[in-house]
């Protein structure tokens, strides 16, 4: 009975000591890796993925609100405007992959309540927050809560970490940004460049649009009173806007940003057609720009200045309009009737 009792316990040790071993190496191997950024990144390649981007900026925000004074909430569009290029201050980018204005909403309620209070505030607007169906906001559930964030321990000490470690390695990417060790977002290149349509048709039925959706970004400006706040649209494929107009639905897409912009200090916007955007070589994919183009972006936030974009601020809307009208017969609509 002895010796039965030995042999379990030394099969327990030795289960028990292969468990921590097995344990100690995805916690070393992930926070070396450290794919849901709650260090200083991937210190083997320099090279970071967004696996969770709406956990990992978290993550790598909250330890260190002291360290920022500029906030910038967006979508993936906003995620690849440089946060460095925003000069006079300490800014920390936001931007998600897919992020719709009611999650920003949601993570800007939350940061609030832990206290932070940046000088400036920098808000993506993008069109499809004014269309289609209402979505329901993607958010981790602690923030629901009003919680911390898991730590780091009960992240990594997990699988799925040790899997987004592994790609990372790989390089298999789950998006096609790529964030280098001073935290930039870049584009991943396809193989084939970006092709413009051949042909523009209305759909049939037309996607709704929603313009009073604007009042989500008037909400979310109002979290942060004292900081001067900055709203901008990215450069959208003069195609897509050109698609607006033939569905019928310019007028409310600039109706939405009519009523967005009193709610800013600033609002530049970049998706009225011009030669960048009717461009296939600044793009992959008609939506994510190079880093040229996001950097004559941030250049203008901070100047003010927004050719070839349009300023909500300082132009009256019948003129934006107006303006669109002409680039987009100009610069789409007539080339591709000539192409026909």
């Amino acid at each position: 009975m002895s010796r039965v009792r030995t042999l379990l316990w030394r099969y327990l040790a030795i289960v028990a000591g292969t468990v921590v071993v097995l344990a100690g190496l995805c916690l070393g191997a992930n926070a070396l890796v450290d794919p849901l950024w709650y260090f200083g990144g991937n210190v083997i390649t320099g090279v970071n993925f967004p696996f969770n981007e709406r956990l990992a900026k978290i993550n790598r925000l909250l330890p260190r609100t002291a360290q920022f004074d500029c906030l910038m909430l967006g979508s993936s569009t906003t995620a690849l405007t440089p946060e460095a290029k925003i000069d006079g201050h300490r800014c920390f980018n936001m931007g998600f992959s897919a992020g719709v204005v009611s999650e920003l909403l949601v993570y800007g309620k939350y940061l609030r309540a832990r206290g932070f209070a940046p000088k400036l505030l920098i808000v993506g607007v993008d069109s499809f927050d004014y269309e289609g169906p209402t979505l329901t906001p993607d958010v981790p559930d602690f923030m629901k809560r009003g919680e911390a964030p898991p730590s780091f321990w009960h992240s990594y000490l997990s699988l799925d970490a040790l899997d987004f470690s592994y790609r990372t390695l790989r390089y298999d990417y789950p998006h096609r940004r790529w964030f280098d060790r001073e935290w930039r977002s870049h584009i991943i290149p396809r193989r084939r460049a970006y092709r413009a349509p051949a042909k523009l048709e209305p759909q049939v039925p037309p996607p709704e649009m929603h313009a009073e959706r604007a009042e989500l970004y008037v909400e979310l400006r109002r979290l942060f009173p004292e900081a001067r706040a900055i709203a901008f649209v990215a450069p959208t494929a003069a195609w897509t806007i050109a698609q607006l107009k033939l569905d019928g639905n310019l007028d409310a897409y600039l109706d939405g940003l009519k009523r967005t912009a009193p709610a800013f200090d600033t609002f530049l916007d970049f998706s009225i057609p011009s030669e960048i955007t009717v461009s296939i070589t600044n793009t992959f994919d008609g939506l994510h720009y190079f880093d040229e183009i996001n950097d004559l972006v941030a250049a203008a936030l901070m100047s003010g200045k927004p050719a070839p974009g349009v300023d909500w601020k300082h132009e009256a809307p019948a003129a934006i309009k107006a303006a669109y009208e002409e680039r987009i017969d100009r610069l789409v609509l007539k080339p591709l009737a000539a192409k026909r």
